[in-house]
């Protein structure tokens, strides 16, 4: 069994090899850190960073060109290489990349990283009727837009990946479908930061049960919560699919390809009659591989929405016929 699941788009883990994360944020002495540069292509920035995060990195951002992580000194460089080399061969496998990265490790000047980064993370709307925003905008920047307020942590999804964005809208327009949309039940499956949870609930949905196998994800996911005054509506816990009873409307799962595929037969089970079940972080050129095992299960696609290399799936399972 696949856990449900650290592995999530944003991090575009490599099969097979295994990461250790050596610190948290909460760890990382801001006067005590360096930075590693790579200079990937740009569609691939947003899966690197999440790679360089599950790696102990305490922040990316975009310099120009290049992409650069910060790692508390205490960081083991051969092992931050070894995961960056496994992740470029499997992006070379699949031909987005055309050769290894290089890695350039660099000692930056002594200012509070942190407050810098704050600066790469702005609002910016999703969808018809939703605005992401970090903590530390003021609501009114939402404007019109139903507000979901994130405080970025060892969470993936702040909604900026293409692969979060394209879950976000899939699920708006789904809901603006529903008569009742209030009634129906939501579940998110590896939820990382809960945006995707914290989106469902502002989006009027009464029942919502998220989860994640990674502490540090789940007590992010809690404090976003809190942060946009669901928590109640939002029920949240540490565990894996096979922790999950009953049937849900909507299931949304952000992962990666190979994980959604080997967690179908949950995915199927925990579907309601006539549900809804919402597949993010697949490549374009995986998109068939997904299908099929839809289809193996008696799953039907309604909808596909491609954004740069990544592909949204909008499955349905089919009503009982005692329905």
């Amino acid at each position: 069994m696949v856990p449900a699941c650290r592995a999530r788009a944003e991090c575009s883990l490599v099969p097979g090899v295994v990461l250790h994360t050596t610190h948290t944020r909460a760890d990382v002495e801001f006067n005590s850190w360096f930075a590693l540069r790579l200079w990937p292509p740009r569609e691939l920035a947003d899966p690197l960073s999440g790679l360089l995060i599950h790696m102990g990195a305490s922040g990316t951002w975009q310099d120009g060109d290049s992409l650069l992580a910060y790692f508390a000194s205490q960081t083991q460089p051969d092992e931050v290489g070894h995961a960056v080399s496994a992740w470029s061969g499997h992006f070379m496998d699949l031909g987005l990349l055309e050769s290894a990265l290089a890695v350039t490790w660099e000692s930056p000047d002594n200012q509070d990283w942190a407050t810098a980064w704050r600066a790469h993370f702005v609002s910016f709307p999703v969808g018809k009727r939703l605005m992401v925003l970090p903590e530390w905008e003021p609501l009114s920047t939402a404007a019109d837009r139903l507000p979901i307020r994130i405080r970025p942590g060892l969470g993936f999804g702040t909604g900026g990946h293409a692969t979060t964005a394209t879950c976000l809208e899939v699920l708006e327009n789904h809901l603006a479908t529903l008569p009742h949309p209030d009634r129906a039940t939501i579940l998110d499956v590896g939820t990382g930061s809960g945006i995707l949870a914290i989106a469902a609930a502002r989006l009027g949905c009464r029942k919502v049960t998220a989860f994640d196998n990674d502490p540090d994800a789940v007590q992010n996911a809690r404090e976003n919560a809190e942060l946009n005054d669901v928590s109640e509506t939002v029920r949240l816990f540490v565990g894996t699919t096979d922790a999950v009873q009953g049937q849900y409307d909507v299931v949304l799962a952000n992962l990666l390809a190979h994980v959604i595929v080997e967690l179908m037969p949950d995915l199927l089970r925990l579907t309601a009659s006539g549900g809804r079940i919402i597949l993010s972080g697949i490549l374009n050129e995986q998109g068939d591989r997904v299908e099929a095992a839809l289809a193996a299960h008696g799953l039907h696609v309604v909808e596909y929405l491609s954004r740069g290399m990544w592909l949204t799936i909008l499955s349905r399972r089919e009503s009982d016929p005692q329905d």
